[in-house]
């Protein structure tokens, strides 16, 4: 179920439980001494209306990390998102990375080399990047290229933002999150 090159139609959906999911591994990246990028795969479908829709975020564990990037071999990463994509009945959709605060700024978009690993990976469609910062408490607008959230507890905000592949060029997606509709009563 590892799957082949796709197009999508905007916007790219984000279910709740992905954003969640992208969320905890950003800030699991932050909180390590010296932070450190996170990586890891983005699993879900191709809608009927052409729509991406992102059900589940995977961490990638091999490589080596810094504050800047991930280096990983590229046959280890495609062997495991292909086991990934088989043991959740999921088709493989691409990659996600973190950027980290670095002195009080935070990287505003993909790097030079995020762009050509994501080019050079004709698997992927999309790239997530989850932007984490620390900051005091204000209210961050979401726009149609970008998701927007706050943990109260830790005092992190995040920006998700998804790029994908038009073509020959790499472009900023519109991306909405799509809600689970649980309720849970306590």
């Amino acid at each position: 179920m590892a799957g082949a090159p796709f197009t999508f139609s905007p916007p790219v959906l984000l279910h709740e439980d992905a954003v969640r999911e992208l969320c905890r591994l950003a800030r699991r990246g932050y909180e390590v001494r010296n932070k450190r990028e996170t990586y890891g795969f983005l699993f879900g479908v191709v809608t009927g209306t052409g729509n991406v829709l992102v059900r589940r975020a995977r961490s990638y564990r091999g490589g080596t990390r810094s504050m800047y990037g991930v280096c990983y071999p590229v046959a280890d990463a495609r062997r495991r998102r292909r086991e990934l994509a088989r043991e959740l009945h999921q088709r493989y959709l691409g990659s996600f990375h973190s950027h980290v605060e670095i002195g009080g700024r935070v990287s505003r978009g993909m790097s030079t080399e995020d762009r050509r690993s994501f080019r050079d990976d004709d698997m992927s469609g999309i790239e997530a990047v989850v932007f984490v910062w620390a900051g005091l408490k204000r209210t961050l607008r979401p726009s149609p290229r970008s998701v927007v959230a706050y943990e109260p507890d830790t005092g992190y905000h995040y920006r998700i933002r998804v790029y994908g592949k038009y073509g020959d060029q790499i472009r900023k997606s519109r991306v909405r999150v799509q809600r689970s509709g649980v309720v849970i009563v306590y």
